[in-house]
């Protein structure tokens, strides 16, 4: 498997997915024909955690750090640096990262997107009952390859190419085939004078 190095936020999201050991990959950074963005919005930038109290109690929750142009872990000295690391679309609400593989052109689609102090990422995970069904149906089998260790069919699958020909099936795969990982909330900043 070839997983992205990245930031916790990624890194147990992404890798939760990648690490069933089959890579979800496209054919470029998705969605196609839309701007690169080189930052994410103001409105994420700050500390997320999967704990709902927050910082101090997470204990081995994920903390995600959100910068203007990268994100990394709580602890982590590795960043994902937008335009170096990954490339940061937008469709609609939500921000697409899309990670290359290390051992192809092709890219891995991590999908988040902000409601108030709630972070939702989502991404797509072969292994969810139906989902290479789903995938299928939605943009046509011909759009879609499987790839089975040593080519042979009965071998153990390792990746699964999706090649949607327009934002349009883009989208519909979002809708039918993205699979919830973690949700974070936002770490609200503490007065100086709150005891720790």
């Amino acid at each position: 498997m070839t997983a992205p190095r990245f930031a916790p936020l990624l890194v147990a999201t992404a890798i939760a997915v990648l690490t069933g050991c089959v890579d979800v990959t496209f054919p470029e950074p998705m969605p196609e024909n839309r701007r690169t963005l080189d930052h994410f919005p103001a409105s994420w930038e700050g500390t997320w955690t999967s704990h709902v109290q927050g910082i101090d109690a997470a204990g081995e929750d994920e903390i995600l750090i959100v910068k203007r142009d990268r994100i990394r872990g709580m602890g982590d000295d590795e960043e994902v640096v937008l335009g170096q690391d990954a490339v940061l679309k937008r469709l609609g609400r939500k921000r697409i990262l899309s990670f290359p593989q290390k051992d192809s052109d092709r890219h891995s689609v991590v999908v988040a997107q902000r409601r108030g102090d709630v972070l939702e990422v989502r991404a797509f995970d072969p292994e969810q009952d139906d989902a290479i069904e789903s995938w299928e149906t939605t943009i046509g089998a011909d759009r879609m390859l499987q790839i089975h260790r040593k080519d042979d069919p009965e071998k153990r699958l390792k990746e699964v190419q999706l090649n949607p020909k327009n934002t349009r099936q883009f989208r519909a795969l979002l809708r039918e085939g993205t699979t919830e990982l973690v949700t974070y909330t936002r770490v609200k900043d503490r007065e100086p004078n709150d005891a720790p």
